[in-house]
């Protein structure tokens, strides 16, 4: 896997934070979730160089051919008006926002599918999402490989938008984690950089999908964290000056 390198300008930091989960449980909450994550994003511009969204920020989304969906009007201007500024955001696919095509790439976002490498001036980390990473969970593992299946992606478009929007954020809803489910995920994260640190040597293991904001270390000289979530917490991880925080807003 190629290293991706991010020189950090003087006074500038980056920035980590993802599972949003824009769309539920409801209108009203969605959007006083919204508002509150553009505010933090309003608090950070001014010394944001960077900013990694680690997936999940939409608790649904599907990209049609012609027609995205109308939510979140507000955050995705907010984040294009960043990208405008000079700051460089970068989206990782999580499981409940997997079905993006190039609308991101559009309005300026850089879009991972999977986990990837960057190297931060002398700091080497990996960041991703989180699912589907380990072992176990082999009932989403196959359901995440339908799901990305080129062929389910075209019998969902045919459907006419609002029906798929709303059998797809109905479905979305019914997949809410429970407190165990977080923690076996936490643990498969962390199991996973526990192996992937034997031959690869990382400063930082940074992920979201468990919903436990974490700072757990895998040797002397690694480090897992875990961003959280912004359901029930305002959590995210900021890197200046060779050091990592976890932070609630």
């Amino acid at each position: 896997m190629e290293r991706i390198q991010i020189k950090l300008q003087k006074n500038k930091k980056i920035y980590f934070a993802g599972d949003f989960h824009l769309g539920i449980p409801n209108e009203e909450s969605s959007k006083a979730r919204e508002d509150n994550i553009i505010n933090w994003l309003d608090s950070i511009e001014d010394n944001a160089q960077d900013l990694f969204l680690m997936g999940d920020v939409f608790d649904f989304w599907f990209e049609y051919k012609h027609v995205v969906p109308k939510y979140y009007f507000n955050f995705l201007s907010k984040i294009s008006k960043m990208i405008e500024n000079g700051i460089n955001v970068h989206f990782f696919k999580g499981n409940h926002d997997m079905w993006t095509i190039d609308y991101f790439e559009k309005i300026g976002l850089k879009v991972y599918e999977n986990h990837q490498s960057f190297q931060l001036d002398k700091t080497r980390i990996l960041v991703g999402h989180g699912d589907g990473l380990g072992e176990g969970d082999r009932g989403y593992k196959i359901m995440k490989s339908i799901f990305k299946n080129n062929i389910s992606q075209y019998l969902f478009r045919i459907l006419h938008p609002d029906i798929g929007m709303k059998l797809g954020m109905s479905l979305s809803k019914s997949n809410k984690k429970k407190r165990d489910e977080t923690k076996k995920n936490n643990d498969r994260i962390y199991n996973f950089c526990k192996q992937y640190d034997l031959e690869n040597n990382n400063h930082a293991y940074i992920f979201g999908h468990s919903h436990r904001e974490s700072k757990i270390p895998i040797s002397e000289s690694s480090t897992y964290y875990n961003t959280g979530e912004w359901i029930n917490s305002s959590s995210y991880l900021v890197y200046q000056s060779g050091k990592f925080d976890l932070k609630i807003y």
